[in-house]
């Protein structure tokens, strides 16, 4: 897997705007020592919210053509948290430059801890949502005689609690809408491919090609 797509991808309007937010908020706390404590703690919250939108839904729309883990795809990610680790360091530095009277090594403990804590709340979220996943491509193309041809490629999630086996669709035996909800579809022509991409995220999923030309297909191939 590719970390610069992945990287690129991410939800970094967001992450810049919590991090320009806490750079004023932690600026202001630099100006003013009677507000230093509170406007820190309040920098670190919003480093918190940065953190968290390193893991947002963009930085999973990534095309990447090869089946990638959840776990090597958050380790990824988790390089954007050099953004807002990096805008609070800054705030520490001008804040020490400064002469101001604070816990330095505990302010430091309290910015990698908001950080840290933000990404894993988010990771967690992520579990419990289901993570959109990276987009899945498919071209399909035609060469076999029309009768013995896959006519359409069709791939939609199962529906919960759908009774099915793949014997029964590949014998036309069940209605795919009446098992799953259909979102992507690639009809080739011949030679020509044809190409379908879709963001998944856990769970079944179904791809059948009917056989043959219609109304009168000969049989479906599923997995």
């Amino acid at each position: 897997m590719m970390a610069g797509p992945v990287l690129r991808a991410g939800a970094w309007p967001a992450v810049a705007s919590a991090t320009a937010a806490t750079m004023a908020a932690g600026s202001c706390g630099v100006l003013f020592p009677a507000a230093t404590t509170v406007l820190f703690l309040l920098s670190f919250a919003l480093l918190a919210a940065a953190s968290a939108f390193t893991l947002d839904k963009p930085a999973s729309l990534v095309v990447d053509v090869t089946p990638t883990e959840a776990f090597r795809r958050t380790a990824v990610r988790a390089l954007a948290l050099l953004v807002p680790l990096t805008a609070g360091a800054v705030l520490l530095v001008a804040g020490a430059l400064r002469g101001l009277a604070l816990p330095w090594g505990s302010a430091a403990l309290a910015l990698a801890g908001n950080v840290l804590l933000g990404f894993a709340v988010a990771a967690v979220g992520r579990t419990r949502t289901g993570e959109p996943g990276a987009a899945a491509s498919a071209a399909v193309t035609n060469r076999t005689p029309a009768a013995k041809a896959g006519f359409i490629l069709l791939v939609g999630p199962v529906r919960p609690g759908a009774r099915y086996t793949l014997a029964a669709i590949r014998a036309n035996k069940v209605d795919l809408t009446t098992i799953a909800d259909i979102f992507a579809a690639a009809q080739p022509d011949g030679d020509r491919p044809r190409y379908a991409t879709v963001p998944l995220t856990t769970g079944d999923y179904i791809a059948a090609s009917p056989i043959g030309s219609p109304p009168n297909f000969s049989g479906i191939a599923a997995r």
